[in-house]
């Protein structure tokens, strides 16, 4: 179970009527990943917001990108809630993510870089290898047919349930642990 202090952000977050910040997931992802990656360690947790005119978009929200000194070990790409049922929406979430782990691979200190793309508290998992290899595989476009290159079953784990939690518990270890074994 998330701290009392963590879920009580989120819960603010997903309160009714809660429109006082456009960008209510800020706050919760923030508080979460600063418990996750403690400010008393080595890891920083660094939000980049998008600029204004960007060409990545409006609908882009904020990434977090946690670093090893100044090393990059994991990214999460927050979108808009309401963004989710959206197919073009979903594949620029995904194709970001994997442009930024791309972008990041080799300065990660680590064999794999891991990272998420969040719609809210959903979120689906990526890793990229220094080979290239990221998963979850991607799934190609079709000039004749209409095909859903990120389908809503990519982002099955909820953040908020026991099973989303231990997920991103157990990257969060494999991080951790392969951090505390690089030379010093």
């Amino acid at each position: 179970m998330w701290p009392a202090k963590v879920q009580r952000q989120f819960d603010i977050a997903q309160a009714v009527g809660n429109d006082a910040l456009e960008n209510v997931f800020h706050a919760p992802y923030s508080k979460l990943l600063n418990t996750l990656f403690p400010v008393d360690t080595d890891f920083t947790v660094i939000p980049n917001f998008q600029e204004i005119n960007s060409a990545k978009g409006a609908d882009y929200l904020v990434t977090f990108e946690i670093f090893l000194e100044n090393r990059p070990v994991f990214v999460l790409e927050l979108k808009h809630e309401k963004d989710f049922s959206i197919k073009s929406k979903r594949s620029a979430a995904d194709d970001q993510l994997r442009g930024r782990l791309g972008d990041l691979i080799d300065t990660c200190p680590l064999p794999v870089l891991h990272g998420a793309s969040a719609f809210g508290t959903k979120f689906c998992f990526y890793s990229i290898t220094k080979a290239g290899l990221v998963l979850p595989e991607h799934t190609p476009a079709s000039l004749e047919y209409m095909i859903d290159t990120a389908p809503v079953d990519r982002w099955n784990c909820d953040i908020l349930t026991d099973e989303g939690e231990a997920e991103l518990r157990r990257i969060v270890e494999v991080i951790t642990t392969e951090c505390a074994q690089l030379p010093q």
